[in-house]
């Protein structure tokens, strides 16, 4: 046997590790752009070796980088944008900065209007996000990735919207989303329905909203469609990191569609996306069979959850309550923020549980051109502070308001509490009446036997979930409090405007009770309007408020 220099072992083993390393990242980078026959950039088009996992998505200007492993260098690369023509393009054709042309494709169907007849309306999906999900991340070396459900619809349907849920986990600082929709066969994906991109960017987790309204998508003799989202642009976040996926819940059925690209074969997974339509159908086509299923929880306090997030994302996106002329206000225990607008009488604005000075985005510009308003987030929420180691308490957040006011020096104030804030505010006017012009409350209980028993249920459940949520302590807060009594309402002298939506969590009764026992109470049912009133009816709200303080200003 013929024994190696171990010097020579160590050269060969060297000269092989290379080679294997060579051989492994050996590819080819095509880039180019994709036009029309007018020469003009196509937008987010899907570029792709099928059946492999080598694609990419043109950007919004029409250009695109495509890396091709050597091991595919023979196969022809498939270009595929919504509203064109496929075309595939070999081998020998792609050179560097190609120029590919696509036709616009000829559509034989005529548009389907759905005209003369009353539509209902109705939400299909997951409407609510249970305490366990999980999701199939999306990767950002495959920016190709799609991922949807199927939804069944029905013979005649308009989609007025899309809401789908970003896990709370992602990290980003912005990302561009491409929506298709298309025909079902086999319970998969089948033809993209779509005429042109449907784009949507974000720059926030949780609830997202789609508006369809403007891209008219009617459907007339489907009874499934498949919704899906492909991750075409992002920014990471500040630290460089990038993690984005969408929540999904386990179930028997396998709803979750997944494929690397779009010249990829669709997979079905076990499980559902947290996900939803919201739509429009005739009376006319309305099919036993689905009214009999249940594809939506038609509870008025679920479905405003679903708005709710909505509407937090506008409310994040408007600038309040991170205005660089924000004060904090040191209380020992805590740093409470605020923020001041106009000039006048005071008015403070206090939000509900797990809120923000954000929140009243559609107030604060409106109630600033008649008063000083000040805007506080409470204790532990918004931008404020907690050091404190004990339970909230709404007696303990009316103490809080009594030191800033003390603080600012100031001596009579207004005050808009809602929900939480509004519980605040009553316990706060029972306490320190002297310094309580008016008042108003929106959306307020006595007790938590005034909320929806459904939705305490659903609280309950939270925190005796194996992982309870981060927010617990004021979760908990609404399990167990307020103590109000009608007796101390009875003591309460100056004016208070009480104020809930019709289909509000906190009910009627509760809310006509708060009202009866206060001397100098108006009461205000907004119609149609659930716990969320600032939120949906900002108009007929701001103006009963404003009609409500104004006669005893104006004195």
């Amino acid at each position: 046997m013929i024994k190696i220099p171990y010097c020579f072992k160590r050269l060969f083993l060297t000269f092989a590790a290379l080679f294997t390393l060579f051989n492994a990242t050996a590819q080819y980078i095509l880039t180019g752009s994709i036009k029309d026959t007018q020469q003009h950039p196509i937008s987010y088009c899907s570029i792709g070796i099928k059946n492999s996992r080598v694609a990419t998505v043109a950007g919004e200007d029409g250009s695109f980088k495509l890396v091709i492993p050597d091991s595919l260098a023979g196969s022809s690369v498939t270009f595929s944008a919504i509203g064109f023509m496929d075309r595939q393009v070999q081998q020998n054709e792609l050179k560097p900065g190609i120029v590919v042309t696509l036709k616009e494709k000829i559509f034989d169907m005529a548009e389907v209007l759905i005209k003369g007849t009353k539509l209902k309306e109705r939400i299909v999906g997951q409407q609510s996000r249970p305490m366990i999900t999980f999701s199939k991340m999306f990767d950002k070396n495959v920016p190709s990735i799609e991922q949807g459900n199927i939804f069944e619809i029905y013979n005649r349907t308009v989609l007025k919207a899309y809401n789908f849920y970003i896990m709370p986990s992602s990290r980003f600082s912005a990302i561009t989303l491409k929506l298709n929709v298309y025909t079902v066969k086999n319970n998969l994906p089948d033809s993209n329905v779509l005429r042109k991109n449907i784009t949507y960017r974000t720059t926030t987790t949780g609830w997202q909203h789609i508006d369809l309204a403007a891209h008219q998508l009617n459907f007339d003799g489907l009874d499934k469609i498949a919704v899906t989202l492909q991750l075409v642009t992002y920014v990471p976040d500040s630290s460089n990191n990038f993690v984005f996926g969408v929540s999904a819940k386990k179930t028997v059925a396998k709803d979750l569609l997944f494929r690397y690209q779009s010249q990829g074969n669709w997979e079905s997974n076990a499980g559902t996306f947290i996900a939803n339509l919201d739509l429009k159908y005739s009376k006319e086509a309305d099919k036993p069979g689905l009214a009999e299923k249940p594809l939506t929880v038609e509870k008025p306090e679920i479905t405003a959850l679903t708005n709710y997030y909505r509407y937090k994302q506008a409310a994040q996106q408007s600038g309040y309550g991170k205005n660089k002329n924000g004060k904090y206000i040191d209380l020992g225990d805590a740093r409470i923020y605020t923020e001041e607008y106009g000039k006048g009488e005071p008015l403070v604005l206090l939000h509900g549980n797990n809120g923000s000075i954000a929140d009243f985005y559609q107030q604060i510009p409106v109630f600033a051109k008649h008063f000083r308003v000040i805007a506080i987030d409470t204790r532990g929420q918004g931008r404020s502070t907690d050091l404190s180691s004990g339970a909230y308490s709404y007696d303990g957040f009316a103490n809080d308001l009594y030191k800033v006011l003390t603080a600012m020096e100031l001596k009579k104030v207004n005050i808009v509490g809602w929900s939480d804030g509004g519980n605040t505010a009553l316990s706060f006017n029972i306490t320190h009446p002297e310094l309580v012009n008016n008042i108003v409350t929106i959306g307020s209980n006595l007790d938590p036997s005034g909320v929806a028993d459904s939705l305490l249920t659903a609280f309950s459940n939270q925190l005796k979930a194996q992982s309870p949520p981060k927010n617990s302590h004021l979760i908990s807060l609404i399990l167990e409090q307020p103590h109000i009594t009608t007796k101390q309402l009875q003591q309460i002298a100056n004016p208070v405007l009480v104020i809930a939506g019709s289909d509000d969590v906190i009910k009627p009764a509760h809310t006509r009770l708060i009202a009866a026992n206060i001397s100098k109470s108006q009461l205000q049912i907004i119609p149609n309007a659930t716990h969320y009133v600032p939120f949906e009816k900002p108009d007929d709200l701001n103006k009963v408020i404003l009609d409500f303080l104004s006669p005893p200003i104006n004195k």
